[in-house]
């Protein structure tokens, strides 16, 4: 039969062969020895375990980037990114896990969309941006069930000489990465001041380290930047300083896991394995020194950064236990700070504002706690929340040093009070308490005014009590330390100092001033 058929034919015959041929190997070899297949994953919610070049399976694939946040699932992972029976992961906990580094965003998300990856780093602040209309992981149902870390110096202001404070930053070129953490962290610089982004003149750059290169050439003004080339940054720019970090914003960016719906509940006894490895490490380094040396140690070798790095990058970090979890996605209503929904929704109304995101999914629909409701984690000691932020009494140093913001805020007392109304109180939750939460390590100064109307003595302690009375608001309804505050009666100083001699609205605000150590 075969000789009987034409050349034509023949190349037919063989070209549908081939094509079966590869088609077999494509959807029943290719999977045993690559990538999950994508298809499937998708569809089940299940990952099918890999096995790579080194013969070990995954039962979890995670994708990360070079943040030391990251260093305790590493450390966990006996040091290595690969899958490996001698960890401390796969001993005490039965988990082999796949690490990937993926620095750039959209190869993170590529390979989660793919099924490559079934869980990877976002941080929650710079997360609506992801979850608009029409965005691939709300389209995926992806949804954030961990915290693992707040950023607590990683991330910085670095400004030329001449800025001073936030206010010098209006009409100045800031080198900033849109849409991400860095922007999220610029954003709430600004407000601490009463500015928005189109006050300044936003210089786009992808990321901290093209925005630190734009700094030290001397090409913009300011720049949000990643320690530690904030060093770098200083020493190239002759009178620069480091205006703000989140040593002092301490909850603005916040770093958590996502994943799939469909996964999260399909693999629950799973998940909550790991958490509790990652949860109880990052208790461990919080509290030990020592173990925090050898986190860093197992870092900079998997990631191949210097060790001093690595080091760095844990010194500015703050490890999330099961009770900050609690705290962040609201399962303590005792606690009263920042929670994820309230980073979640506040930067969703910015980003929006900002035509960066369409209709973000609401926090109950990306947040899923289910994993941490499971978990059964003892109250040890390093479980436990971070301790409320306390402050010693101010010395005459700081009552007087320089403020970095001055936020005004006009809260309408009545005539010759100081006694604060509901409004009053309204107005304060809605124009201050989220700026006083985020910058939770920063003293904050109160200052009273009054117009220039009235006995001269009179307005200075009617100013003074005024602020008193929002600084005792402050310390009762929300829970900040009295010591915190610094409490000044202006009285009409400043309304003369501006010629003003008649009643002004103007210069009966109430000023709130962020005080740093920075």
């Amino acid at each position: 039969m075969w000789s009987r058929l034409t050349t034509g034919a023949k190349l037919f015959f063989i070209i549908v062969i081939v094509a079966a041929l590869f088609g077999v190997w494509k959807y029943v070899v290719s999977p045993k020895i690559g990538s999950t297949d994508s298809k499937t994953t998708q569809k089940s919610g299940v990952f099918n375990k890999v096995t790579n070049a080194f013969g070990g399976k995954s039962d979890l694939s995670i994708g990360v980037n070079t943040w030391t946040g990251f260093a305790p699932i590493v450390w966990l992972n006996g040091g290595s990114l690969e899958p490996n029976k001698e960890s401390r992961l796969y001993k005490e906990y039965g988990i082999m896990l796949d690490i990937k580094i993926l620095d750039v965003l959209d190869n993170c998300r590529s390979t989660f969309k793919s099924g490559e990856t079934n869980i990877i780093y976002c941080t929650a602040d710079a997360l609506p941006v992801e979850m608009g209309a029409g965005s691939g992981l709300a389209e995926m149902n992806t949804q954030l069930w961990l915290q693992v870390d707040w950023s607590r110096g990683g991330d910085l202001i670095v400004v030329r000489r001449g800025i001073n404070n936030i206010a010098d930053l209006k009409g100045k070129n800031v080198a900033v990465a849109e849409g991400t953490a860095s922007m999220t962290f610029l954003i709430n610089t600004l407000d601490a001041n009463g500015l928005e982004m189109n006050d300044v003149k936003m210089v786009k750059v992808s990321d901290g380290i093209e925005a630190a290169q734009l700094f030290k050439a001397g090409t913009v003004d300011a720049a949000v930047v990643w320690t530690p080339d904030d060093g770098d940054c200083l020493e190239a720019q002759l009178g620069s300083k480091v205006l703000v970090s989140t040593k002092t914003a301490a909850y603005v960016i916040p770093d958590g896991l996502l994943s799939q719906k469909k996964f999260i509940e399909e693999n629950s006894e799973l998940l909550a394995k790991f958490a509790t490895a990652w949860l109880t490490a990052n208790g461990e380094l919080n509290s030990n020194q020592n173990l925090r040396d050898k986190a860093a140690a197992a870092f900079a070798k998997a990631f191949n950064v210097d060790l001093g790095f690595a080091e760095n990058g844990l010194r500015n970090v703050r490890l999330a236990t099961y009770g900050d979890n609690l705290n962040f996605f609201g399962m303590n209503s005792l606690y009263q700070g920042v929670t994820g929904e309230k980073v979640y929704t506040n930067m969703s109304i910015a980003y929006s504002h900002l035509n960066l995101t369409k209709s973000p999914l609401a926090w109950r629909s990306v947040s899923n706690t289910s994993i941490l409701e499971s978990l059964n984690m003892s109250a040890t000691e390093d479980n436990v929340a971070e301790n409320v932020v306390k402050f010693t009494a101010p010395t005459e140093e700081i009552k007087t040093k320089e403020a970095i913001s001055n936020k005004k805020v006009s809260i309408n007392f009545e005539t010759g009070s100081a006694l604060l109304d509901e409004d009053d109180k309204a107005i304060i939750d809605r124009d201050f308490v989220k700026t006083a939460n985020s910058f939770a390590m920063a003293r904050v100064r109160i200052e009273g005014n009054t117009d220039a109307t009235g006995n001269t003595q009179i307005n200075k302690d009617l100013s003074y009590k005024r602020a008193q009375a929002v600084a005792n608001y402050l310390s009762k309804q929300h829970g900040f330390d009295p010591n915190r505050f610094i409490v000044i009666g202006n009285g009409s100083e400043k309304a003369i100092k501006a010629g003003v001699t008649h009643a002004s609205e103007a210069y009966r605000v109430t000023e709130f001033e962020l005080i740093t150590n920075e």
